[in-house]
């Protein structure tokens, strides 16, 4: 600047230049930021959707245990009322 106390109006433009470039980086760097974070909340939502299958698929391997169990349960029933009728003992 001038050793005057007024600034003129190269030392105003010289500022705003300063600045322009300033804000150039700053804006550079914000819009990493930006796709850093939009990466990130994809890798994030593929993530929740893997978990959101194995949950899924989990749920259904339980439903078919319950099924499984119910049905062996009701094979174990039939299997004693059939040796008790045909009178032969059953060992379990």
């Amino acid at each position: 600047m001038s050793t005057s106390s007024t600034a003129t109006r190269k030392d105003i433009d010289d500022v705003l230049s300063v600045l322009d470039v300033m804000m150039t980086r700053i804006d550079e760097r914000f819009s990493k930021v930006e796709l850093t974070l939009a990466e990130t909340q994809k890798q994030v939502q593929n993530i929740l959707n893997q978990l959101d299958s194995i949950e899924k698929r989990l749920e259904i391997s339980e439903d078919e245990r319950l099924v499984m169990a119910h049905q062996l349960t009701q094979l174990h029933e039939w299997v004693e009322k059939a040796a008790r009728r045909i009178d032969v003992k059953f060992a379990h």
